[in-house]
């Protein structure tokens, strides 16, 4: 393939989904998502901006900043900056949040930068104290991996929501349905994309918990065993948006377990991507036939091909280089002591890079789950002669017959034997060959008819009246597709009130800061 035309085409890709980061991920998430899941294309594009520049603007202040601003306010408000200085303290405090500060280095590199401006700003005797208590990691890692999660988890519900309404439109379309790589029993192509679907909502579900172990508060630990001076640990929570507080002050300096959820949620979910992604590339060739992709790559050398699922191999690479940073991440604490060590200052590494190559993934399988074209004939007509839905014809003679199910599937197996040698097609089943079969096994023959046999064979037979739960039914599937659309409403719900509960934080962080800036001003 042409490398550097498909990178130019990925980078064009990229930017285009930036501007509509996770589709409908927030597009009125209170509402009956059956009313909802059809409005239109531009309606939930600017609904989605309008949500992800709200993230964007509450951590426009800087993650290091907005943990700065947070502690020192708590500082003053307990008087550990004492009421004289607190005027002074809290102006200067906010002309770091409005002009950045010394900006996103090292750890320890953005700790004495910020002590030394504060230090020109107020002076050693008042800027030396609004940093006390303050140690590395804590917080700086976990509020930027916040940050970027709650934008990958809005990519996620944009790809679920995709894979659902792939789902109800392809409930009835039927397909062979495959194990060990062989034909088993028949299927609907919206079945195959429900069951990708759910597995990816229980990733999601891990996701969850990653993102409130990603707003646990850390800070007031001290080096590991807290301090004697009366912090308020909960107030800083409150002025981050915080979930809880990580309380024993040893977890705190040494918190390694929360990154490593996330990546394992990232992980479960790139992996499903990529099992779907291969099965589609397979699918979308001319052996089968049963797909054409939403991306075509072609050949640099070869002119006829111009339908190469690139973008379906990239979805596999990347996924295989997740387990590349899930295992960096595992190792990242597991080399360091239960307590405080350089490793802890790049906890953030794995996780910001699986964070990447995550949102990579999404943003391909989401476009092809909207752009995909299924050839439903085609799809049918590779079974529709088969005896891929003999699994029926047993559970018919079981309740007909009596029988158990074991001796109903060594008939049927040496009645589907035999027809094949005779080249029979299920369209054409005889009767006489399943009686001879039973004739063998039980004595006696099955009292069914060539048209009854042909009707247990026939595929759309077998999807009309596989209807346990779970089961490949249209009203089953129907009952399925509500629910996880009420589920996902449920989760895009709950992550607004996520990005309300972080922009509240920062009015009340505000607030304070802005009271305490006129203290000391002349009336």
């Amino acid at each position: 393939m042409n490398g550097r035309m498909y990178v130019i085409k990925s980078i064009v890709s990229s930017i285009m989904f930036s501007l509509v980061l996770g589709g409908l991920c927030f597009a009125k998430a209170e509402a009956n998502p059956a009313a909802t899941k059809k409005k239109s294309t531009t309606s939930a594009k600017t609904a989605e901006i309008n949500w992800i520049k709200r993230t964007d603007k509450a951590h426009s202040i800087g993650c290091d900043d907005w943990i700065t601003a947070a502690w020192t306010t708590m500082l003053i408000k307990q008087g550990i900056v004492p009421a004289k200085d607190a005027g002074e303290v809290a102006r200067v405090v906010l002309e770091l949040l409005e002009n950045r500060g010394p900006g996103r280095t090292s750890g320890w590199t953005y700790f004495h930068k910020t002590q030394d401006w504060f230090a020109e700003k107020l002076g050693q005797e008042v800027g030396g104290n609004v940093m006390v208590v303050r140690t590395t990691p804590p917080a700086r890692q976990v509020v930027l991996i916040r940050y970027n999660l709650l934008k990958r988890m809005c990519q996620i519900y944009d790809l679920q929501e995709a894979m659902l309404n792939l789902a109800e439109k392809h409930a009835d379309t039927i397909m062979p349905g495959y194990t060990h790589t062989r034909h088993a029993q028949p299927t609907t192509f919206g079945h195959y994309i429900l069951s990708a679907a759910d597995a990816i909502q229980r990733s999601t579900a891990t996701l969850d918990l990653g993102y409130h172990q990603m707003s646990l508060n850390e800070l007031g630990c001290g080096a590991l065993a807290g301090t004697s001076l009366p912090i308020d640990r909960d107030l800083v929570s409150a002025y981050l948006g915080m979930e809880g507080l990580i309380e024993n002050c040893n977890d705190a300096v040494g918190y390694t377990d929360g990154f490593l959820v996330v990546v394992c949620g990232l992980t479960n979910i790139t992996n499903i991507l990529s099992r779907i992604a291969l099965e589609m590339a397979f699918w979308s060739g001319t052996e089968y036939g049963f797909l054409e992709i939403g991306s075509h790559g072609k050949s640099f050398l070869m002119p006829q091909k111009s339908s190469n699922p690139n973008s379906l191999e990239v979805t596999r690479l990347t996924s295989g280089q997740m387990i590349g940073q899930l295992t960096a991440s595992a190792i990242a604490g597991l080399r360091e002591p239960h307590g405080d060590g350089h490793g802890m200052l790049h906890m953030e590494d794995s996780t910001m890079a699986a964070l990447d190559l995550a949102s990579r993934c999404l943003q391909i399988m989401t476009h092809e789950m909207r752009a995909i074209r299924v050839n439903k004939e085609r799809m049918l007509s590779v079974i529709r002669e088969s005896y891929i839905a003999s699994t029926e014809l047993a559970n018919q003679m079981v309740r007909d017959q009596g029988l158990d199910y074991r001796t109903a599937h060594d008939i049927i197996h040496n009645f589907v034997v035999e027809s094949r040698k005779q080249n029979i097609p299920a369209t054409k089943a005889r009767v006489e060959l399943l009686d001879e079969a039973a004739r063998k096994m039980i004595g006696k023959k099955t009292g069914m008819t060539d048209e009854r046999l042909r009707e247990l064979l026939d595929p759309a037979h077998f999807i009309k009246v596989t209807n346990s739960k779970g089961g490949v039914a249209p009203e089953e599937m129907a009952r399925m597709i509500a629910d996880r659309r009420k589920k996902l409403a449920e989760a895009r719900a709950k992550h607004l009130k996520r990005i309300g509960k972080l922009e509240d934080a920062q009015k009340l962080l505000y607030s304070d800061l802005n009271a305490f800036a006129q203290t000391d001003k002349k009336q």
